[in-house]
C-alpha cells in the first residue's frame, strides 16, 4: 500500500458501517489516520432502529444486518485504534448518515476531506453522494474485498472460528461480551434476510 503520494492534512475523516469492524476495515482507519493530524471516523447507518431504507443499500440497512449499536461500533473501533498504537486524542466518532445524505451536514462540514476506498460498486455511488452533497473525496485504492462484514456475521452465526482472523483482538472480544451471536440470530429469525456475502469466508492473504 503506496501512502506517500498522498499529502498530509489537518484534519480528514473515514466512513463505514462496520457491521463489525474488521482488519480491512482496521487497515483503510489506520491509513486514513495516518495522513493527517486528527481523523474524524463516521459511522453509517447510527441508528440500526431507523425502518428508513435507501435504495442505494437497503439489504445493508436492515436490522439483521447491523447487530451493532453505534456505540458499540465506537468502543470496538476506539479500542482496536488504542491497541494498534494510535493516541486517542488523534481521532474522533461522529454519525454519519450516509443512507440519509441530506443529514450530512448537520454531522459533518464539507470542509473536511473524506478518505475512502474502493471495493464494490456500492463505494463508487457513495463517492457520487458525498461529490454531490459538496464533500472532497480521496480514494486511498481500489481492489477486490477479502474480507466481509456479512462473511463474518454469517460465521459467527454459524458457530464457526474462522471469523477470529479475520478482526482484530477488539472485535474478538466484543462479540464475547456482547453474546453477539444469540443476538444475530434472534436478528435473523426476526428479519428472516441475511446480508449477502458474496464467496467463501477468507482470510486477509486470501486463503479459503
Amino acid at each position: 500500500m503506496e501512502l506517500s503520494r498522498f499529502h498530509r492534512v489537518a484534519e480528514a475523516s473515514a466512513h463505514g458501517r462496520f457491521q463489525p469492524f474488521h482488519n480491512e476495515h482496521l487497515e483503510y482507519v489506520l491509513a486514513a489516520q495516518s495522513l493527517c493530524d486528527f481523523l474524524w471516523i463516521g459511522i453509517t447507518k447510527y441508528d440500526v432502529t431507523s425502518a428508513d431504507l435507501n435504495p442505494l443499500g437497503a439489504v445493508r440497512e436492515r436490522p439483521e444486518n447491523n447487530p451493532l449499536t453505534f456505540f458499540e461500533r465506537v468502543h470496538i473501533i476506539r479500542e482496536s485504534l488504542i491497541d494498534a498504537g494510535v493516541p486517542g486524542a488523534a481521532f474522533g466518532f461522529v454519525p454519519f448518515p450516509i443512507e440519509s445524505p441530506r443529514r450530512l451536514h448537520s454531522f459533518m462540514a464539507t470542509s473536511v476531506l473524506c478518505y475512502t476506498t474502493i471495493c464494490e460498486q456500492w463505494n463508487r455511488d457513495k463517492i457520487d453522494v458525498l461529490k454531490a452533497h459538496g464533500y472532497n473525496v480521496c480514494v486511498l485504492w481500489e481492489r477486490a474485498k477479502k474480507v466481509t462484514g456479512a462473511a463474518v456475521r454469517n460465521d459467527i452465526i454459524e458457530g464457526g472460528s474462522a471469523w477470529r482472523s479475520l478482526v482484530p483482538a477488539a472485535t474478538v472480544r466484543a462479540v464475547a461480551q456482547l453474546d453477539l451471536r444469540n443476538r444475530l440470530l434472534e436478528l435473523s429469525r426476526l428479519g428472516g434476510t441475511a446480508d449477502p456475502a458474496p464467496g467463501e469466508l477468507r482470510s486477509e492473504t486470501g486463503a479459503k
